[in-house]
């Protein structure tokens, strides 16, 4: 268990007693207090043991090679007839895709460790499709040489076909 954990664990057992103590003592604010602070440090510790660690990132962006011959409007066009059977198919690989920047973001849910996220647009047959494309931080340098409106080539793996994380620009 790592020191954050242990450290999500006091919060967790101080917030607990801080909590009962106040509820004893009758004092209304600090039992709210105490329970906040367990229930955010519970969501804290939950979080971090459900994400997978990850020991050298380097080596596994180089491991990982992205599935040749399959184009985003197929990966598309799967998770709109069978979200299930898509995900058996395609969830967490990753592929290259070039799309149309349609904006760009370096804050947000997907942005807790830095980083941006952008949002493309490709045509689907008849229909302009968006998607999110999220870029670590270690891309930020790349991805201020490009704007709003820029085609880009870049490799990610799929969440699903709106989501798209551990993205890289293809230069």
């Amino acid at each position: 268990m790592t020191g954050f954990l242990w450290i999500m664990l006091g919060g967790i057992v101080f917030g607990i007693i801080l909590g009962i103590i106040s509820g004893l003592l009758k004092k209304q604010v600090g039992c709210v207090l105490g329970f906040a602070i367990s229930f955010m440090c519970i969501i804290c510790f939950f979080v971090d043991i459900t994400v997978e660690p990850v020991k050298n990132p380097e080596l596994q962006k180089n491991t990982i090679t992205y599935i040749e011959g399959v184009e985003f409007p197929e990966i598309y066009k799967a998770y709109k007839e069978n979200e299930l059977k898509a995900d058996d198919l395609y969830k967490n690989k990753r592929y290259r895709i070039t799309a149309k920047v349609n904006g760009m973001t370096n804050d947000g849910l997907y942005n807790i460790t830095g980083g941006a996220t952008l949002t493309m647009e490709l045509k689907v047959d008849n229909t302009i499709v968006f998607f999110y494309a999220e870029f670590e931080k270690e891309q930020e340098s790349v991805l201020k040489t490009i704007k709003v409106g820029d085609t880009i080539t870049f490799e990610g793996k799929c969440l699903d076909a709106g989501n798209w994380v551990d993205c890289e620009l293809i230069q």
